[in-house]
């Protein structure tokens, strides 16, 4: 239950951060990540609020502050915005860990798993564009 809440909070953050990309990205790759994370993270919160309601427990609401909103706009943009990214991405792996090793709920351990394979795949690709 925990994890869910937590997480529902980082993939809002995640998707805040894709919206600015999607709309600031000077790349195709940033822009085309933005648009694939968007849709991967309502995904699972859309499964995670599933979860919450069905415990009866309350779904978290968007942060009102936008993560990313202040990264410069420009040519620097895209480097920032992946460095950003990257360092968020990693939280997410590191949450979806713990979870692993004290989880009890079947599907919230399956999707913990599908988040770490899936963000470690996108931290190695956003290194190699990183350069």
């Amino acid at each position: 239950m925990t994890f869910s809440k937590d997480m529902i909070t980082h993939h809002e953050q995640t998707i805040q951060l894709a919206e600015v990309g999607a709309d600031r990205g000077t790349t195709s790759y940033v822009r085309e990540l933005s648009k694939k994370l968007i849709a991967e993270e309502q995904a699972d919160i859309t499964m995670m609020s599933s979860w919450l309601q069905s415990w009866q427990e309350p779904v978290p609401v968007p942060p009102a502050e936008t993560m990313g909103a202040d990264l410069p706009k420009g040519p620097d943009f895209d480097r920032q915005w992946l460095k950003a990214l990257a360092g968020h991405l990693e939280h997410g792996v590191h949450m979806a860990e713990a979870v692993s090793k004290a989880g009890k709920h079947g599907p919230t351990l399956e999707l913990a798993g599908k988040i770490r394979s899936g963000q470690q795949a996108e931290l190695a690709e956003i290194a190699k564009h990183m350069g």
